[in-house]
């Protein structure tokens, strides 16, 4: 009743002035194309706002629903991202395994050109010796070693030991060729290894720089997990809060509707109402109708017993038949805000809820069209609004029933 959706659409509108037209005074078709731009404005305005719920409840619940729809996409997200960042630290680790193989074979390299390099410098050595040795006795050694011989038999003997010293040089000069070609490969392999080596250190960093990278891109998709998780919880801690606001709120829009049926009871006049009513906004048409409302959020019902009509701030309200003023309420925190009753007389009663101020007093004698107030939104609602009740004897009726719909009473449009 006092949390206005407007659901009509504008064919309604033009539906529902065309139904008014017999009892507004004539205009011009300017202020009819005024009116019905006046009209398109206030339902613009009023079709975003969500019936039964508090601006606070509103916002939670599009956090919660932004939530739920970002929650599963930012969990995968993070979950690539942790695979990614597990699959980099596996490479890495592989890529370190390898290098510490490399640097290993480097080492078992090393080793072998250094045997290889003492052996060839021995080698070296006693060929110098030797050359040394050749040079000094002037090519002569063996021949006279030969001839020095004192038996023939440590004449052949002789002649061996100079034969095997020949045979000797040839290994050396053999061996220190053969040294000279493993030096030669183990170190091509060394420039192998080594460029290996290299390469791998250089991949070794480029993983520690994309790990680093990943790591950051999985704390990020974590907290963007955190924060939805957290959002969610404050949305649905809001909205139990709101339940509980909305719970209270209710309780007050019925308390407040059965004290205005005692007080209507007790101060108004009784009898068999008759007549007519004059509309009590001229150029606006209603937007919300008597019936069960459910809450959209929670389910819960309550019972609208007038109609809505959406108009500026501000725009005059006036009375819908002669009477007299029987109450003018200042907003006290209730449902109704700002609010006018007046007796019609026959028991029959008009009551118009949410001003934004007064024209009238309590006790004043009121004329048909005479400005009793001003539209506003005052008490529980959410934008600028007239809400209108017509009462017999106490019950709320169909407003509509006065202006070509059905008398209906309480009793039958929230049964």
């Amino acid at each position: 009743m006092s949390i206005v959706r407007v659901r009509a659409a504008l064919a309604a509108g033009v539906a529902m002035a065309a139904l008014l037209a017999g009892l507004l005074a004539p205009a011009s078709a300017d202020d009819l194309t005024d009116k019905a731009d006046q009209l398109d404005e206030r339902i613009a305005e009023t079709e975003s706002a969500l019936e039964g719920a508090s601006q606070r409840l509103q916002r939670a619940a599009a956090d919660l629903v932004a939530a739920r729809a970002q929650l599963p996409g930012a969990r995968a997200a993070y979950s690539a991202a942790a695979g990614r960042l597990t699959s980099a630290r596996e490479r890495l680790a592989l890529i370190r395994q390898q290098l510490r193989e490399l640097r290993a074979q480097q080492e078992k390299v090393q080793a072998e050109i250094a045997a290889a390099q003492r052996r060839i410098t021995r080698s070296e050595t006693l060929i110098a010796r030797i050359v040394r040795y050749q040079y000094q006795t002037g090519g002569y050694a063996e021949l006279q070693v030969v001839l020095d011989a004192d038996s023939p038999t440590d004449f052949v003997q002789r002649v061996m030991a100079t034969q095997s010293v020949t045979e000797s040089q040839s290994e050396i000069i053999d061996r220190l060729n053969a040294d000279k070609s493993v030096l030669a490969a183990r170190e091509q392999q060394m420039q192998v290894t080594e460029e290996a080596i290299a390469a791998t250190e250089a991949e070794a960093e480029k993983q520690v720089d994309e790990l680093a990278s990943l790591a950051d891109e999985a704390r990020e998709a974590k907290r963007a997990v955190k924060n939805l998780i957290g959002q969610r919880a404050d949305a649905l801690s809001i909205a139990e809060e709101e339940r509980a606001a909305e719970e209270q709120r209710l309780a007050d829009l019925e308390a407040a509707q059965v004290a205005l049926a005692a007080e209507i009871a007790q101060s108004a006049s009784t009898g068999t109402a008759t007549g007519r009513l004059i509309w009590p906004l001229p150029g606006f048409s209603a937007g919300g109708g008597v019936g069960w409302r459910t809450h959209p959020v929670y389910g819960y019902r309550s019972c609208h017993t007038g109609i809505d009509i959406s108009a500026s701030s501000g725009t005059e309200i006036i009375a819908a038949r002669a009477g007299t003023v029987i109450r003018v309420e200042a907003d006290n925190g209730g449902p109704y805000g700002n609010n006018t009753l007046i007796d019609h007389g026959n028991g029959l009663a008009t009551f118009y809820a949410h001003q934004s101020g007064f024209a009238v007093a309590q006790g004043d004698r009121v004329a048909k069209g005479e400005v009793i107030g001003y539209v506003g939104s005052t008490g529980y609602s959410t934008g600028s609004h007239l809400h209108f009740e017509v009462h017999i004897n106490g019950v709320p009726h169909d407003p509509m029933g006065w202006f070509g719909g059905v008398k209906t009473p309480q009793s039958e449009f929230c049964p």
